[in-house]
């Protein structure tokens, strides 16, 4: 009996400093490591497609980063299409971006392409180093390149409606295959570069045709 009531004490003073210094307990949420600091991507079909990232079809991407805040970007395949990326004009903080519709605009040598918001959300920050230098769009677009972080109340819901795992692989495959299609066998063949797709894919394009597929492929 005395044993029992001495463990029964014990348990209650863990149970009292616990509730009055739960916070030394709670264990270290860790932040997601942005893709360009961890391993090397998986290339699908000759374009990295890193795991953590979630894909919209319009080629965006949006990666969580816990509390509710998303940043989002363009994938390697946008980037590569898009050629030389002379500046971006889009929204500023505080501007609601609303999944699937136009977010922002990349303004290249060859003109303009919309690109859709891959998820919903308040703009809480914007990449003011791509502003300055848009060229990380397409040597980094999955780390410095990225453009704008959102707040998104919902999250979850956003994320749902995206693109990830052997479901986006399946996807960059078939938009690779799309691509191949369109473009003729010998033009295809010199937009790789050692099997992965090349970094301005879109200067060896005409005005015309580069802007018939960034429409298509971006969903714009």
């Amino acid at each position: 009996m005395v044993a029992l009531l001495v463990l029964a004490t014990f348990v209650g003073f863990i149970i009292v400093d616990y509730l009055l210094h739960r916070e030394k307990y709670r264990l270290p949420v860790a932040e997601p490591v942005p893709p360009s600091e961890s391993a090397p991507a998986p290339v699908v079909a000759g374009v990295a497609l890193p795991d953590p990232l979630n894909y919209h079809p319009g080629h965006t991407w949006a990666l969580q980063r816990g509390h509710g805040r998303i940043r989002i970007g363009v994938d390697e395949f946008a980037a590569s299409l898009l050629g030389r990326v002379q500046r971006i004009e889009g929204p500023p903080v505080g501007r609601w971006l609303r999944q699937g519709e136009k977010g922002w605009t990349v303004i290249t040598e060859h003109g303009e392409a919309a690109m859709v918001a891959p998820v919903e959300g308040e703009i809480v920050a914007v990449n003011e180093r791509v502003l300055e230098d848009p060229s990380l769009i397409t040597r980094d677009p999955y780390g410095e390149g990225w453009l704008y972080e959102v707040y998104s109340p919902d999250a979850q819901v956003s994320l749902r409606n995206l693109l990830n795992g052997a479901l986006a692989r399946r996807w960059m495959e078939w938009a690779v295959t799309e691509l191949r299609q369109a473009l003729a066998p010998q033009a295809f063949a010199t937009a790789l570069d050692g099997g992965r797709l090349q970094p301005e894919l879109g200067l060896q394009l005409d005005r015309e045709r580069w802007r018939q597929l960034t429409r298509r492929f971006f969903l714009t």
